[in-house]
Formats: structure tokens, C-alpha cells, sequence
């Protein structure tokens, strides 16, 4: 059977995955518009090193992973953009809301940005996408242990900073793989 051409099939990951990799983009930044640069600007990678992605199945990983790594950056930008403005280092609180008008979820939201990267990172990608502890990690490129642990400790963080919410893990059907 032969391979799709690199056109029709970053056409097709687009309709499938783009919805979701701006949402994973929106919750690793906070911004929608940024999320949606971050999302389109991952595929204009892929299109670039399509040629070096071997099966067409490992695309929506590489795709996640070039928006989780994209979304680190802009963070770091913005952090040192914030930092030469203000002439201040990063706050260590923030409000609990994303702007202040009470949304559903924007307390979580709030605190998830409170998360180090790695950590707020492991999170999204296991609750909000739902997706295992081995494709995290892979997604990552970091061992199942490290997603684990770092899983565990932004979720003790969170409830600190939810006033002792609990946090359910997603459910898998018994295995993670």
C-alpha cells in the first residue's frame, strides 16, 4: 500500500488532531491565541520533517510533543519578556482566577500555572488528553517512573493550592501501555 502524500496526510492529521493539540497548547499556556500558534506552527514542523517521520502512526506524537516543547518555550520567552519589563523576578503567587471573573475551571487553571513545566505538562497530557503514563512519557521523552512521580507530586501541589481538592487519576481499562 502506498504512503499518502506528505500534503494529504498533514491534511487529515490536521481535521483529526488540531482541535486537540490547541487545547493541550491552551492549557500549558494559558492563552488561546498563542495556543493556536503554538498548534499550527506544529504542524509547519511536521510538514518540514515529514521525510524523517518514519511511520505515519508516530505523527499525533510527534505533533504533541513539538506543541508541549513549543509551549515551554513561549513560556520561558514570556517569563524573561515579564522579567525585563518589570525588572522583577517571577511572582510567587498568582491570583486564582485566569483574569479575575470567577470562570468554572479558572481556579484550576490558575493553579495549574503555578506548576513547573514538567510537572504542569504531565498533567495536561494524563487528564486533560487522557492519555497513558507510557504515551506521556514518550510524548515527554522522559521513563514512565518520571511521569509517574512527577504526575504525583503536581497533583499533591494542586491540592495545596485548591484548598485540598482531590484529584482522581484517569482510568485506563487496567492496563497502562
Amino acid at each position: 500500500m502506498d504512503r499518502p502524500s506528505r500534503q494529504d496526510a498533514l491534511a487529515a492529521l490536521y481535521r483529526l488532531h488540531y482541535a486537540e493539540l490547541a487545547r493541550l497548547g491552551f492549557a500549558l499556556t494559558g492563552d488561546w491565541a498563542l495556543a493556536e500558534e503554538i498548534a499550527q506552527e506544529a504542524f509547519v514542523r511536521t510538514w518540514r520533517s515529514w521525510g524523517r517521520i518514519r511511520r505515519e502512526q508516530s505523527a499525533p506524537a510527534y505533533l504533541r510533543a513539538t506543541v508541549v516543547n513549543l509551549s515551554r518555550t513561549s513560556l520561558r520567552r514570556r517569563l524573561r519578556e515579564i522579567r525585563a519589563w518589570q525588572g522583577l523576578a517571577w511572582p510567587s503567587s498568582t491570583t486564582s482566577t485566569a483574569d479575575g471573573n470567577g470562570e468554572p475551571g479558572a481556579d484550576l487553571l490558575g493553579a495549574l500555572r503555578q506548576l513547573p513545566a514538567r510537572k504542569r505538562a504531565c498533567v495536561v497530557l494524563r487528564f486533560c488528553l487522557d492519555m497513558s503514563e507510557a504515551e506521556t512519557a514518550a510524548t515527554l521523552g522522559v521513563s514512565v517512573g518520571t511521569v509517574k512521580s512527577q504526575t504525583a507530586k503536581a497533583l499533591q501541589r494542586l491540592r495545596e493550592l485548591l484548598g485540598g481538592v482531590e484529584m482522581v487519576a484517569p482510568q485506563h481499562g487496567g492496563s497502562d501501555e
